[in-house]
């Protein structure tokens, strides 16, 4: 590989900050060809069709929420991203899902890092709003009783595995709360169908 190639490409990086598309290595000179070679000798590394960034520069999880954060300031951490952030999953979500205020203007999101914003209504948007510090970083989360609420609420669209997995995960955190839980519950009129999981597994 010509060390020139390597050098206009992390330039290009440089330039996009981290994160650059074909059509910026294209504009550089860099051919496909030569895209698809810094791929395999792991100089970049491929995080979507079209989307590569340095093999040097990935981000970790806990860097990225922080930049999703940032990204969508009037935004909360929740469902399957807030489960996972509290270790109640295995689940590896491979998107970003923030709520915002179904009022609020939808922001304008980067093809990277993978953002899915979720519109909630008054209700569920104010309960059980934290706020969690990560590297000095202040980020907006739901907590763990609401998370639970909400994956009980969208059980259909996450899948009722994964959110009997965060329910059984949620039960044994010595962390729990119970009564908060069916507070919020009540609150989001998901009682009913909170306490028939709750059975289930307890």
């Amino acid at each position: 590989m010509n060390d020139q190639i390597i050098i206009a490409a992390e330039r290009v990086l440089e330039q996009q900050n981290g994160i650059a598309r074909t059509r910026d290595f294209l504009s550089a000179g860099i051919s496909p060809y030569y895209v698809k070679k810094l791929e395999s000798i792991g100089e970049i590394v491929r995080v979507k069709q079209g989307i590569y960034r340095h093999s040097n520069q990935m981000n970790e999880p806990l860097d990225e929420i922080i930049e999703v954060s940032k990204l969508v300031p009037k935004g909360v951490i929740c469902l399957l991203s807030a489960l996972s952030y509290y270790e109640l999953t295995t689940f590896n979500p491979w998107e970003y899902q923030i709520a915002i205020h179904r009022g609020g203007k939808k922001p304008k999101l980067p093809d990277y890092p993978p953002i899915k914003i979720i519109y909630l209504a008054d209700a569920q948007f104010n309960t059980g709003m934290d706020e969690v510090h990560i590297e000095g970083a202040a980020v907006k989360i739901y907590d763990r009783e609401k998370t639970i609420c909400d994956i009980v609420r969208y059980r259909e669209k996450i899948g009722i595995d994964l959110m009997k997995e965060g329910l059984r995960n949620y039960l044994k955190s010595p962390e729990k709360n119970i009564t908060k839980l069916v507070s919020y519950a009540d609150k989001l009129r998901i009682r009913t169908v909170l306490q028939k999981y709750l059975e289930v597994l307890i």
